[in-house]
């Protein structure tokens, strides 16, 4: 499993909202995106309301087709996701939007963040210049403990 920040981030919440939740997509009918958490209004309506340039952070959490990913493991990685992204923060101090996507042959696992902190209004960047060395450690934890697929195997290149 590896994670991965989009480089986008302005614009209304329609695009990246829409993108991860949208029927109308390539073998989509046949496996449909599930929101696992978050309300897809919610974080649109939080993205459409700031007035700032950098408005949300889009990214996903992707393993490769030979790794499986049970409901359970989804629900720590999130867990540990969220206690990195926003720690010190209350769950009512920020927005996530996480919804699976398994169309492409492999699991994934999306997320979109308004960057705002809820209480407050004020900017929150939950992924700064230089947030590989706080993830990475994240991602090789849940790696090596689920078995999975790593990206910094030398056999996988």
């Amino acid at each position: 499993m590896y994670i991965k920040v989009c480089p986008h981030g302005q614009g209304g919440g329609d695009g990246p909202v829409n993108y991860l939740i949208r029927l109308d997509y390539p073998q989509r009918d046949e496996s449909p995106p599930v929101i696992l958490r978050g309300d897809a209004d919610m974080t649109r309506n939080l993205i459409d309301a700031q007035t700032r340039q950098w408005k949300f952070t889009a990214g996903v959490c992707s393993w490769g087709p030979e790794d499986t990913v049970t409901p359970e493991q989804e629900r720590r990685l999130m867990d540990d996701f969220e206690r990195t992204a926003f720690a010190g923060l209350d769950p009512d101090q920020y927005n996530i939007l996480w919804v699976r996507h398994s169309h492409a042959g492999h699991h994934e696992l999306h997320f979109v963040i308004p960057r705002v902190e809820l209480s407050t209004g004020k900017a929150m960047n939950a992924f700064p210049p230089g947030w590989q060395k706080t993830f990475d450690p994240l991602r090789d934890l849940h790696n090596i403990r689920e078995g999975w697929s790593r990206p910094d195997d030398p056999a996988r290149k």
